[in-house]
């Protein structure tokens, strides 16, 4: 294991943040460029094939490699730990996995994805693997918690672990890989992968991301020609849609399906077009009403807002001993940090709910979002809306959160802060009616006002098509039209 604060070639480790029993996963960050990045480490036991192991660690480095698209997560670096262990460094998503991020929406909201962000989301993961089909890779793990949702950057595939280069894997049969509920039923069958087997699996992940459960959850199910996709009865043509277009990624025979990547993107592109809704928001004083909720960004002391929740920028042993947490404690009681650290240190990202002492507040909500100049911001923000939803918290005060020891810049934070917000009231369901940024000075709200204002209400859908040509209009023999 790698141990925080230690080093791995030019990389500085911060901590371990997720794994399994396979490997581990890091967050560590480039000493010199202080660039985020993922270090995922393999778990090699005296019973498993290390030389196999270690040679599919190298084999996702290097197919993944070939990959040039902003929609898949992108390798860095590959080698063996003076240890011995192998390692794969990748880009840091600073984002929720869709399984979670789906997940934690139904628990805090009663409500899945809405359609249009789900056709969205296969859009642009579709776009990820025409890329890779392209470079000749083929994904095989295909399902929501290998999807990562960044508020600022989009959404994007990761986790080629599985992955294989088609042209000598394409149509023979391999060592069975992937997950149940998300595999193709030829693959189950005889452990044959194509391009159209990474469709099913787009499918699959379509339908769970659509109505919170997988299309089939036994083998028997998955393998029976007599059965098919239970979907619910659609409530409009969009969906009914949607259902067909997934049912055709979900056939069972693979020939009946789409084999190109590039008819899926377009197909699912063209309905979340049709589908979303504009952004409604409106500037009212100092104030911007974004779907109803009013948010602002005001100076002023945390420890004396008159929400229902407020936002702690915390570190991970959640000492609140400097900044805004003193403050809260100051005002609050010792009893909060005494909670906050009851559950031990947490990883980069991690937001936990303590009880507000004597603040005028119902809940304080610590947000672990900052190290030495890397950002979680957006994953801890994420994680903070859903917990004050579930909390039924329907009004929230937010400082500026990673900008004190962690260094992170003002403008940084404001801006993972507003695309995280502006995601989570554009997916809809929020019973939020007030979200009010509190600064500690001026400059500083100015500085997020300004941030706000372009998230919210930069010009979206004016139309450019272009300047006229001056010289085509001295052009007798040319005609310009305008509509």
């Amino acid at each position: 294991m790698l141990s925080p604060s230690s080093r791995l070639r030019e990389y500085e480790v911060w901590g371990r943040i997720g794994g399994g029993g396979m490997s581990d996963v890091y967050l560590a960050r480039h000493v010199d460029l202080c660039a985020p990045v993922v270090v995922k480490t393999l778990k090699l036991s005296v019973d498993s094939d290390a030389t196999e192991r270690v040679q599919r660690l190298r084999t996702e480095a290097i197919i993944t490699s070939r990959i040039r698209s902003p929609r898949v997560v992108r390798p860095l670096d590959v080698g063996i730990t003076d240890e011995g262990t192998p390692y794969l460094v990748q880009d840091y998503v600073d984002g929720l996995d869709l399984a979670e991020f789906d997940a934690a929406r139904r628990k805090a909201l009663g409500v899945g994805l809405p359609l249009w962000y789900v056709c969205e989301v296969i859009a642009e993961i579709a776009s990820g693997l025409a890329a890779a089909h392209r470079t000749g890779v083929l994904h095989r793990d295909l399902k929501p918690s290998n999807l990562f949702v960044s508020p600022e950057e989009g959404v994007q595939l990761g986790d080629f672990g599985v992955a294989v280069a088609r042209g000598s894997a394409e149509g023979t049969p391999l060592e069975l890989a992937g997950t149940l509920e998300y595999m193709a039923p030829e693959t189950l069958r005889t452990g044959v992968f194509h391009r159209r087997t990474d469709v099913y699996g787009l499918g699959a992940t379509a339908f769970q991301l659509r109505y919170g459960r997988p299309p089939y959850t036994t083998m028997r199910d998955v393998l029976d020609a007599s059965v098919s996709p239970a979907f619910p009865k659609p409530e409009s043509p969009e969906e009914a849609f949607f259902q067909q277009a997934v049912a055709h990624m979900l056939d069972q025979e693979p020939e009946r399906r789409w084999s190109d990547m590039g008819r899926v993107r377009r197909t699912f592109r063209q309905l979340a077009d049709l589908l979303r809704p504009p952004l409604h928001a409106t500037r009212e004083g100092d104030a911007i009403h974004v779907m109803g909720v009013h948010v602002t960004a005001r100076v002023g002391d945390l420890a004396k807002a008159t929400t229902e929740g407020a936002v702690c920028s915390a570190n991970s042993e959640f000492l609140m001993d400097v900044g805004v947490g003193a403050s809260l404690v100051k005002a609050g009681g010792q009893g909060i940090e005494d909670e906050a650290r009851a559950g031990g240190a947490r990883p980069l990202g991690a937001c936990i709910s303590t009880s507000a002492g004597a603040l005028p507040f119902r809940r304080v909500l610590h947000a672990v979002a900052a190290w030495s100049e890397v950002s979680c911001v957006a994953r801890a923000a994420q994680r903070a809306l859903l917990m004050a939803e579930t909390e039924g918290l329907r009004s929230l005060s937010i400082p500026a959160i990673g900008t004190g020891a962690a260094r992170v810049s003002l403008e940084s934070s404001a801006a993972s802060l507003a695309a995280s917000l502006e995601l989570h009231l554009h997916l809809g369901g929020s019973r939020f009616t007030h979200l009010d940024f509190v600064l500690f000075d001026e400059d500083k709200r100015r500085t997020f006002a300004e941030v706000l204002e372009s998230v919210f209400l930069g010009s979206r859908d004016a139309a450019d098509v272009g300047l006229v040509d001056s010289g085509a209009m001295n052009d007798e023999s040319s005609t310009v039209v305008r509509k």
